[in-house]
């Protein structure tokens, strides 16, 4: 899709529970926005209409690797929601990456919150985004997809795409060195693509009393603010 992000697509398309289906050009999933190309902004803002962001990445991040060319854009509306994942020293690796994953659903984490910035958002076209797009942005999409009662096998499935990016983007991130020291410092795991971890996720939050509508209530996001979503992003 483009040529600087290599984990970037639209989630349009999938189908729900009843058969409906996600409106294309309104809900984008990505890994970093700091390399994209003239054509890669053109595509973006003025042939998608995108005009909103939201960043997933820690706030350190933001500043040593900036936001990329997107952010001369005045009429994108941004916002940086830092979702940190948790310290797994000493778990097995197998481990690992389920607790990064079930540690999202923790009180006062910024999950609930960047799904409540992306209710405001909804109005217009829209991006998340982390460094690689797989495991911040993997958990908010599964949240979001559950909300918009899209089956699990098509989660999973939406998720498992990252794979084909991988690759590109561990080649890339040998490049950076920000994100250099952290596979160095990172069991390999963490930048495999495998679904236990996501359907961990999700059985958690199905596990949540009432389900994911019951953890956002808690997390201080009322019904009407995500059935926005459904609205917005379901035809």
């Amino acid at each position: 899709m483009l040529e600087g992000a290599y984990n970037c697509r639209d989630l349009g398309g999938m189908r729900t529970r009843d058969g409906r289906r996600l409106r294309t050009g309104r809900l984008f999933r990505s890994d970093t926005l700091q390399a994209l190309t003239a054509g890669d902004v053109q595509r973006l803002h003025r042939d998608l209409g995108l005009r909103g962001v939201v960043d997933l990445r820690l706030a350190d991040e933001v500043q040593e690797e900036g936001r990329g060319p997107l952010a001369a854009m005045t009429d994108v509306r941004y916002v940086n929601l830092p979702l940190p994942m948790a310290a797994t020293a000493g778990l097995p690796p197998e481990a690992v990456m389920p607790a990064l994953y079930l540690a999202c659903l923790a009180p006062g984490a910024a999950l609930a919150p960047a799904v409540e910035r992306l209710c405001e958002l909804s109005d217009q076209p829209v991006l998340f985004h982390c460094a690689a797009g797989k495991d911040r942005t993997g958990v908010l999409a599964a949240v979001l997809l559950r909300l918009l009662d899209v089956p699990d096998e098509a989660i999973v499935a939406d998720y498992l795409r990252s794979a084909e990016a991988m690759p590109r983007m561990i080649e890339r991130f040998r490049t950076w060195p920000r994100y250099r020291e952290h596979m160095a410092h990172t069991p390999p795991a963490a930048y495999a693509v495998e679904s236990a971890p996501l359907r961990a996720f999700l059985a958690a939050l199905d596990a949540q009393p009432g389900g994911a509508p019951g953890w956002l209530a808690r997390e201080g996001v009322p019904e009407a603010r995500w059935r926005l979503l459904r609205e917005r992003w379901i035809e």
